[in-house]
């Protein structure tokens, strides 16, 4: 049965003129480079953003670099028979083969195992020769409280939603002001920018949000409460950018803040939103602890909000589009080495976003329309000497 399973999830073995038929990612180049080390390599990110088709793409790169088929082996997790392979330790070696050639084994949707990174570590101590490349829809340690494991065996990279100019070739054609609509009121999940279709693409939202629901919280996770959580994203949505008072939203759900710290948690390791925290260095005027969150995806902010309204009528537009500059900052730093917060003072002088790469500091302001030089900035470079400072309106991804 396994067998059999696994040569229909690897059509390429008996089909060298396998037609992979996808789009390229940004990231693709990187993800190339990091087959040649000995890490492990993990691809996270949430369901549908496009995991699979990277680790696909990879297959095929290294088909078309030489590598033998029988050298390459793909396991979709999502398929609960393959679970007792990855069970038994010396059976799934044994299943990989005795040659001495290296062996890449693509594991995708590797949280579903009891222990991912119990198994991961045991593969690795091996020393036999083994490439594994994983992806997952969650953070590992939601469940497998295994973190410790992966230090200094695996280098992972978080697998985003497509970036302006990844939605530009997918939904191809179409003008960068449609493009730039599409993402503020639909997002840029793959499959819903491939839809031509208004309607289309807010089904495909649907069943994106609906999965989401069942296998991941429902199934992997076991949320009790999912009507609680669905009613705090609600008001996560409607404050999207916003300072987050976890007392007040634990105030209005009628639960307590450590349910509000729970949820939150998992919004996170799930990919559907994040917390950016306040920049300071301690001085006096500064705020230091209150977070803001955003979504990781607009459509499924608006699905949560059910308002797909245009544009034109939209009293959010310029929250919208914080956002989605907010995801390509995050898009473009593919090791995650820079760190990304907003800026704050106690009289309420504020910059959007302030990032912190290896060797500079630059501080973004995000306006619609508005080109004019804030003063916030005169008031963090007195602080700050030496940071960069800019404004990004919508002009910059027009036509």
């Amino acid at each position: 049965m396994i067998r059999e399973i696994f040569f229909l999830q690897n059509p390429w073995r008996e089909k060298p003129d396998f037609d992979f038929n996808l789009k390229k990612r940004e990231i693709l180049d990187i993800l190339k480079k990091n087959l040649e080390n000995d890490l492990f390599l993990g691809l996270l990110g949430s369901r549908q953003v496009g995991k699979s088709s990277l680790l696909m793409l990879l297959i095929k790169h290294l088909l078309q670099t030489g590598i033998s088929s029988s050298d390459i082996f793909y396991f979709n997790l999502d398929d609960l028979k393959l679970h007792s392979l990855f069970n038994n330790l010396p059976r799934f070696i044994e299943f990989l083969g005795k040659s001495e050639e290296r062996k890449y084994v693509f594991v995708d949707e590797i949280q579903r195992l009891e222990s991912p990174g119990l198994f991961l570590k045991e593969v690795y101590d091996l020393k036999r020769n083994i490439k594994v490349i994983y992806s997952g829809s969650s953070q590992l340690e939601i469940k497998a409280k295994t973190k410790e494991h992966l230090v200094g065996r695996t280098r992972i990279f978080t697998i985003n939603r497509l970036t302006f100019d990844e939605y530009i070739d997918f939904a191809a054609p179409i003008t960068r002001n449609e493009v730039l609509e599409n993402i503020l009121l639909y997002g840029s999940y793959p499959a819903v920018a491939k839809e031509n279709n208004i309607v289309d693409k807010q089904l495909r939202i649907k069943d994106i949000y609906q999965a989401y629901v069942q296998k991941d919280l429902v199934d992997f996770l076991a949320l009790k409460d999912v009507d609680v959580y669905n009613k705090l994203l609600i008001r996560i949505a409607m404050q999207t950018g916003d300072l987050l008072s976890i007392e007040s939203i634990a105030k209005s759900l009628k639960t307590t803040r450590k349910t509000v710290e729970e949820y939150l948690s998992i919004l996170e390791q799930t990919f559907i939103c994040t917390r950016i925290y306040p920049f300071h260095k301690n001085y006096k005027k500064e705020i230091t602890k209150t977070p803001k969150i955003y979504f990781l995806d607009l459509g499924l902010r608006n699905f949560i909000l059910n308002n797909f309204n245009s544009l034109n009528v939209r009293s959010d537009k310029g929250s919208l589009f914080e956002n989605f500059v907010l995801t390509e900052i995050l898009s473009n730093d593919y090791y995650s080495i820079n760190k990304i917060n907003f800026w704050r003072t106690i009289n309420k002088t504020e910059i959007d976003f302030i990032v912190q790469g290896q060797d500079d500091l630059e501080a973004i302001e995000v306006k619609w329309s508005d080109t004019k030089v804030p003063r916030s900035f005169n008031s963090i470079e007195s602080l700050y000497p030496g940071i960069k400072c800019k404004v990004i309106t919508v002009n910059e991804f027009l036509d």
